[in-house]
């Protein structure tokens, strides 16, 4: 259930740290072309989708049109009448904050993944736990905001990992988990926290430890049949192909886990 009590402390820095991804919304996509369908996608599934939409227009036809950003920017986006046939978070909440809206149509769990820390590649170190985050060898932290769904699993194993306390003056907010990794890329900070397939797009870094998961909630990606799109044939095949092999073996090979 989306915890509204957090959202509104959290609304200047968003709009000040979501501006780069907005304004980019209308280039990342996986075609050009107007006469397809649109899927409004988490940055994290960005590589395999791109692939999935170019088989699925091989075989139909149809041209997939791909925004992606921040699962929480794209819900806001979709909320204020967004065109886009099909949703894919990276987190049960903002799928829950657009049915609770009466947007979505059908939704199911359609991949998971996991948290890894991240350092830079020309500085790679081991951590055997979370709390060796504490050392002196990482005073800069990289994480997404927290109304992003990568930001919000990390500070949730942090804070039952009882480490937030000694790591919160040390972060350095990214507006999402693609952003988060691009800032150890560039060594402007220590360590991040992101998904283990944004690490595996990823020569510049290396994983030094896999985060618990039973430190935060499961990291499940619904998709969302949205209602605007309506009776559209073209969705609702999109719909079920991204839940078959084809699209399946994409998600495998970029690191994804069937929905579960």
């Amino acid at each position: 259930m989306l915890d509204r009590r957090a959202q509104p402390s959290y609304i200047s820095r968003m709009k000040r740290a979501l501006v780069p991804i907005l304004l980019v919304l209308g280039v990342l996509g996986c075609s050009s072309k107007s006469d397809g369908l649109r899927i409004f996608a988490a940055v994290s599934a960005k590589e395999a989708l791109e692939a999935i939409g170019r088989d699925f227009e091989t075989q139909t036809g149809t041209p997939v049109l791909c925004t992606f950003a921040a699962s929480s920017t794209l819900a806001r986006q979709i909320e204020g009448g967004a065109d886009a046939d099909l949703f894919l978070s990276a987190d049960q909440r903002w799928a829950n904050h657009l049915a609770e809206a009466g947007l979505i149509a059908e939704r199911r769990d359609l991949l998971t993944n996991r948290l890894v820390v991240v350092t830079p590649s020309e500085r790679p170190r081991q951590l055997k736990e979370l709390t060796d985050l504490a050392g002196d060898h990482f005073p800069r932290l990289a994480l997404a905001l927290d109304p992003v769904p990568a930001g919000h699993y990390a500070r949730a194993a942090l804070k039952k990992a009882d480490v937030w306390p000694r790591l919160e003056q040390r972060v350095r907010e990214a507006g999402d988990v693609r952003a988060t990794l691009a800032l150890v890329e560039r060594d402007e900070a220590d360590a991040g926290i992101v998904y283990s397939t944004d690490a595996k797009t990823s020569k510049k870094v290396r994983v030094a430890l896999e985060v618990p998961e039973h430190l935060h909630e499961p990291i499940r990606y619904p998709l969302a049949l949205l209602r605007r799109a309506g009776d559209s044939a073209k969705a609702r095949a999109f719909y079920d192909y991204l839940g078959g092999e084809t699209a399946g073996a994409h998600f495998r090979a970029a690191g994804f886990q069937p929905g579960r």
